[in-house]
């Protein structure tokens, strides 16, 4: 009986011996297979072109958010080739970067870029997003002829002390080249951080979804931002922080026409097909925008008050003095 039971006892310790040396096994193949996953992905420039994804896909679709342009090297790949990341969202006020929320973006094997904007708002009851209005006279290059404008946003900028910077937006009352924008603002200390682009919404074609009040609607836009490059290898070489009149901004309008081709020809997302209508519009017709972001101080922002293009003013963040 004693044998027997030795004899037992050898069997399960040899059983479990062997189940731990392939428990072993399979995990060591697991983390083989892990390694050579993100090896894989860092080695082809996967991630820089996941990186270059993210940043021009939600840069060019938001009003005036900007990706953290920091520690963008580090991007989870799941076992399931999964690429994800995590990056923080900021927006110009001042000469500042203010953050303004958290980015979570990914993309699965041979799925859609998808991400979420998860906004610090700081007050409970206001909305920031789509801040700009396209009114229907400007569809058929017509203007704007009532001389009124919602004055919410000045009645605010009165009551600030003169130790403050802001962000401010506003719309026009007709259709205009960025250039003639930045021409408009140059009598002013304040500096343009983007544009709200004309890409023949509510025109050419029908979006899905979007907004009316009247004769003014509220739609997804392309968004005009300064320049950023990458090389050819989606690797982020240079970007700028605010629009130059003094340097010019055609480079900017080039690189948005560039940029909106490189993403409907290499990504997948939701409204890819409203972008290629967009490009093809952009392509025939040039870039025209229809609303612009402005900061610098307010003093200076009450003053665009004078100038009788811009309507709708919509006050955005406000902080203390740092310009120069």
């Amino acid at each position: 009986m004693l044998h027997v039971n030795r004899m037992t006892w050898r069997t399960r310790a040899t059983l479990l011996f062997n189940a731990l040396l392939a428990a072993l096994a399979v995990f060591l193949t697991y983390v083989m297979y892990y390694i050579a996953v993100q090896i894989y992905y860092e080695k082809n420039g996967l991630n820089d072109k996941f990186i270059r994804s993210v940043m021009t896909t939600v840069e060019l679709h938001e009003s005036g958010l900007m990706v953290d342009k920091r520690g963008l090297s580090s991007v989870e790949v799941t076992p399931f080739l999964t690429q994800k990341k995590t990056l923080k969202v900021y927006k110009d006020v001042g000469e500042w970067q203010l953050i303004v929320g958290e980015l979570h973006a990914k993309k699965r094997l041979w799925g859609e870029l998808t991400y979420s904007v998860e906004e610090q708002g700081p007050y409970l009851n206001r909305e920031e997003r789509d801040p700009y209005v396209l009114h229907s006279a400007l569809l058929d290059g017509g203007k704007i002829t009532d001389s009124s404008h919602p004055n919410g946003a000045m009645n605010q900028l009165e009551k600030l002390e003169d130790g403050n910077v802001a962000e401010l937006f506003f719309s026009l009352r007709t259709l205009k080249s960025p250039e003639q924008v930045l021409e408009l603002l140059s009598d002013y200390d304040v500096r343009a951080t983007n544009m709200a682009v004309f890409s023949g919404e509510m025109k050419a074609f029908k979006l899905g979804t979007y907004s009316s009040s009247g004769a003014g609607h509220t739609i997804p836009h392309l968004t005009l931002r300064p320049r950023i490059m990458f090389d050819d290898n989606h690797f982020l070489s240079a970007w700028h922080t605010f629009f130059s009149l003094e340097a010019g901004i055609s480079e900017d309008v080039q690189q948005l026409i560039a940029d909106v081709e490189w993403m409907t020809n290499n990504i997948k997302y939701n409204g890819v097909d409203d972008d290629k209508q967009r490009l093809a519009y952009l392509k025939k017709n040039g870039v025209q925008v229809y609303g612009a972001t402005v900061t610098g101080p307010v003093r200076e922002l009450e003053k665009l008050k004078e100038e009788s293009e811009f309507w709708g003013f919509r006050l955005g963040r406000i902080e203390v003095w740092n310009w120069s």
